[in-house]
């Protein structure tokens, strides 16, 4: 079996859907389904975060505590969902305006976490001042719920506010040139559009005649079922095609959808070349566009996942942490390079870099190397060169064939 930080225990106590939890479908989902720049920016970074690597260290030490119960709630949060499902679909409940987990328990432990639409929660104080939410008709107190408002905007009268509400203006312009668009080509304006003369055959046609001749034509020939199909000429119709400025619509209708898709990728901060196969092609450096895509993108939201997820830990002796490597991607020969000096400076134990490519542990794997001619520099090192050079020098120089002759400053690079 490979090795993988998602091999976990399995939740034993994972829960079912409590009864008063409805499913919902994200509005996003609604906004974005006539706007695909949207859906893919949204798409990307719900993907990216949930593949994200993660532990739970030790404060005292920063030592990975691999057995943390946790684990287990994280790989399985509920029966119906595992980890990539629930971290995706709360992604977007983040982007229509935050996170809402409600916790299950058992002997006051959280087994098992369960989203919330938040489009029916209201964040609300009591008379303690202290938060409150209220579910549909349900009221849940502050303990029983993990929070992530929105980044957007947030006020207890109306909860956080969606991305989309946010930069209301852009989405807007973008949706009504997804409309035109669509229009543009279902009406013929992008191209040209059969003219049917029947005024030899109907020189009195009434508006009924005319609709049902149109009706029919349009059955017959037009879509694409009807593609190359030979159109049947009959006495005293005649057919044509009328022209238009179908290259210079199209470029001006070219032109703004670029600039609209430069808009949305610039607020959801990720990376134009992200969003097309061309990236690539034009010669964008790869590693650059996923750091990017990282600092501006990814970590924004994820830093309050993370945040909100520590508040399930004991913060005084332990910490959850995201690991963001697994977004930067290079060349295999960078990764290699990259490994090989990382673990010959003592930064990762071979299997640490295995791991990283979902390799299985070796024997003594878990050893860290440093070259053997960097000494720390410290009283007790410096002494001790001291006293071998006032040694080597009494003795009037080392003898170079003895096996027992050592070099603090110098030497091969050896582990």
């Amino acid at each position: 079996m490979r090795f993988n930080i998602f091999r976990r225990k399995i939740n034993k106590n994972t829960q079912i859907q409590p009864g008063f939890i409805a499913d919902f479908f994200p509005i996003s989902f609604k906004l974005t389904s006539q706007d695909g720049t949207s859906f893919a920016c949204i798409d990307r970074i719900a993907s990216e975060l949930a593949n994200l690597n993660y532990s739970i260290f030790s404060t005292k030490d920063r030592q990975k505590l691999k057995k943390h119960p946790l684990y287990a709630v994280l790989k399985e949060p509920n029966v119906e969902d595992r980890h990539f499902n629930f971290f995706y679909q709360s992604v977007i409940d983040y982007f229509n305006g935050g996170v809402f987990w409600y916790k299950g328990t058992v002997d006051n432990k959280v087994v098992s976490l369960f989203r919330l639409d938040p489009q029916s929660v209201r964040v609300k104080r009591d008379d303690n001042n202290r938060r409150i939410f209220e579910y549909r008709t349900k009221q849940l107190a502050s303990k029983e719920i993990i929070y992530i408002p929105s980044r957007f905007g947030y006020s207890t009268s109306s909860g956080g506010q969606s991305i989309f509400k946010a930069v209301d203006a852009v989405f807007q312009t973008s949706g009504n040139l997804e409309r035109y668009t669509q229009a543009s080509f279902a009406n013929g304006v992008m191209g040209k559009r059969t003219v049917i003369d029947v005024s030899g055959a109907f020189p009195n046609i009434t508006t009924e005649q005319a609709t049902e001749i149109k009706e029919n034509f349009q059955a017959e020939y037009s879509g694409a079922e009807n593609a190359g199909r030979p159109i049947l000429k009959k006495k005293g119709i005649e057919y044509s095609e009328l022209g238009g400025n179908a290259d210079n619509k199209s470029a001006e209708l070219a032109e703004n959808r670029k600039f609209q898709e430069h808009e949305i990728a610039k607020v959801f901060g990720v990376p134009e070349e992200l969003l097309t196969v061309s990236g690539a092609k034009n010669g964008a450096n790869l590693e650059n566009v996923f750091t990017l895509f990282s600092e501006f993108a990814i970590r924004p939201v994820a830093t309050q996942f993370q945040e909100a997820i520590n508040s399930l830990l004991d913060e005084e002796s332990e910490y959850f942490e995201f690991d963001y490597n697994g977004i930067l991607k290079v060349s295999f020969q960078q990764r290699i390079d990259a490994y090989t000096k990382q673990i010959n400076n003592g930064l990762l134990s071979p299997n640490e870099a295995r791991a990283k490519e979902n390799l299985e542990p070796i024997e003594a794997g878990d050893n860290h190397f440093m070259p053997v001619n960097l000494m720390p520099l410290n009283d007790e090192t410096i002494n001790a060169y001291m006293a071998k050079q006032k040694n080597e020098i009494a003795n009037g120089g080392a003898n170079p064939t003895d096996e027992n002759s050592q070099h603090f400053g110098g030497g091969d690079d050896k582990q």
